[in-house]
């Protein structure tokens, strides 16, 4: 019984030494749960089980119609650990219940004995498992604790970067040695503010376009994966992750989240900034154009880093409102110009945008690339004349007649200069002849100043020149001069002009400009 004592085995043999000793049979077995007795076996039976608990654990025959019925009490380590109740026939002889009573106290100290073994293999079980949940808990808090490590060494990557003076690109560049990628940062409209390659993956074009086409799902370019970057619910530019296989680590999302929330804080500072400069720009723009104070507007322009020296020109820029994609022209032109490398001053005129640039720089480039951004080719890009920056309203005023006769011509989309209009100049009456006296000027200027001061006749032997074909004979024979004479005279024209007569071009300006002076002066 105590060899490898269990509640099972203990009341098996306990219930075979019952039979054995009186001819016994157990009716019902009971073992001790807490407090109370539960029934282990037998027939359910509610009223036996009353009885038996009103013996509270004293031996003693039990109320019976039929056959004998007793109550035999287990007790082991001073409490009470189950109970039989027994029947029989006829109720055992004294010798026989002494025996059952003894069978009794060995009953109660094996159970007790299967209790306790049970109670420790219980809390092993228990100890085992919380070990193993231990261990878990362990490897877990150790892979929590090598994140975290991890994290802050990215953190501390990407603010030291973001601390250098070229915060931007450093970001970039930490961003790509931990993620050992290559990453571009773009602006809302895919223009590269920095990019860091890794083996052969060159920049893209444009990771997702601009912001009004940047949309949650949107397909990767070519093996890039492109993570917005917002502040204050505005989409301020993208970072793209080259990632061909979409296999980043989770240490990887995080740095690209770290990385752009940093850029998100740099460029919403160059955001604040800009829209103080452009502010200021579109205010002097405006006056420039208007013939405000020119010294004061050179201290103005030289504040925000725009050199107002030399020659400059103005143009204007009208496109189709609202542009498919909701792009704003004028943040398209701003966008565009910084992307082409040309400072300028903008401002809104209208339903157009107003851009003063220096005449170096070239704007052949700037309607196919708005073209491209804002999704459409309904637009004119009219461009002035070169001036100081006192002439700045000339200027201006070319620029409105290059883009109005676009507008009006059998092509109205494009960029039109006005320098490239030529004869469309002076069929241009709406300023009441002015432009004519400034094409007029432009092209025989030298020669009228020369011959009021030195009372010759340069223009007059031009007119005859340009009228006679070109041709030597018929132009001396006119003017009554030799041709050794006329040979100097036109060597004189285009020394003081600076025309070539034989360019078919300049030829048909000139005998335009003398006939509309000659039609001015009748």
């Amino acid at each position: 019984m105590f060899e490898q004592p269990t509640i099972r085995r203990t009341l098996r043999i306990a219930s075979a030494s019952a039979r054995a000793i009186a001819a016994c049979s157990v009716l019902a077995a009971y073992v001790a749960a807490g407090d109370r007795l539960a029934r282990y076996s037998g027939k359910a039976n509610r009223r036996l089980d009353r009885l038996v608990e009103a013996r509270a654990g004293t031996d003693g025959a039990l109320e019976s119609s039929r056959a004998w019925r007793y109550a035999l009490f287990f007790r082991g380590t001073g409490k009470v650990r189950g109970a039989f109740v027994l029947r029989s026939a006829a109720e055992p002889s004294g010798e026989e219940m002494f025996l059952l009573r003894a069978l009794a106290e060995p009953t109660g100290a094996a159970l007790a004995a299967a209790e306790l073994i049970g109670r420790e293999h219980r809390e092993t079980a228990e100890l085992r498992q919380r070990g193993e949940a231990q261990v878990g808990s362990n490897r877990t808090m150790a892979a929590t604790i090598v994140r975290l490590n991890m994290h802050q060494q990215i953190r501390d990557s990407i603010v030291a970067a973001a601390g250098s003076a070229d915060g931007e690109a450093r970001i970039v560049e930490a961003l790509s040695a931990l993620t050992h990628r290559s990453v571009v940062l773009q602006d809302s409209f895919g223009n590269e503010r920095a990019f860091i390659g890794v083996g052969y993956s060159g920049a893209p074009d444009d990771v997702h376009g601009p912001v009004a086409t940047l949309v949650a799902g949107a397909a990767p370019t070519a093996g890039w994966r492109s993570a917005p970057i917002r502040a204050g619910g505005e989409t301020l530019g993208v970072i793209g992750i080259y990632d061909p296989d979409d296999d980043q680590s989770t240490d990887d999302r995080f740095a690209v989240d770290f990385a752009g929330a940093m850029i998100a804080v740099e460029l919403a500072n160059h955001r604040r900034v800009a829209e103080v400069e452009v502010r200021l720009g579109r205010d002097l723009a405006d006056e420039l154009v208007t013939g405000g104070d020119v010294v004061d507007a050179f201290a103005r322009a030289e504040s925000l880093h725009f050199d107002l020296s030399g020659f400059h020109r103005v143009a204007l820029v009208s496109w189709e409102r609202p542009t498919p994609n909701g792009v704003e022209i004028g943040d398209a032109v701003r966008h565009a110009l910084e992307a082409m490398r040309i400072p300028a001053l903008i401002s809104r005129r209208g339903d157009g945008v107003l851009v003063v640039v220096a005449d170096r720089d070239d704007l052949s480039g700037l309607y196919a690339r708005l073209s491209a951004s804002v999704f459409s080719v309904r637009g004119t890009i009219g461009v002035g004349g070169r001036c100081i920056a006192g002439d700045l309203p000339r200027s201006f005023a070319e620029a409105t007649r290059a883009k109005r006769l676009r507008v009006e011509s059998r092509r109205p989309y494009g960029l039109s200069n006005h320098d490239d209009l030529g004869l469309l100049r002076i069929l241009d009456l709406s300023d009441g002849g002015a432009e004519v006296d400034r094409y007029v000027d432009e092209w025989l200027g030298a020669l009228i100043a020369h011959d009021r001061s030195h009372h010759s006749e340069l223009v007059h032997t031009l007119t005859v020149y340009l009228d006679a074909g070109g041709n030597y004979d018929r132009t001396a024979d006119a003017l009554t001069i030799g041709r050794s004479t006329l040979r100097y005279r036109l060597g004189r024209i285009r020394e003081m002009s600076g025309r070539d007569l034989t360019d078919p071009d300049s030829r048909l300006n000139l005998h335009l400009a003398v006939r509309v002076r000659a039609a001015r002066l009748r």
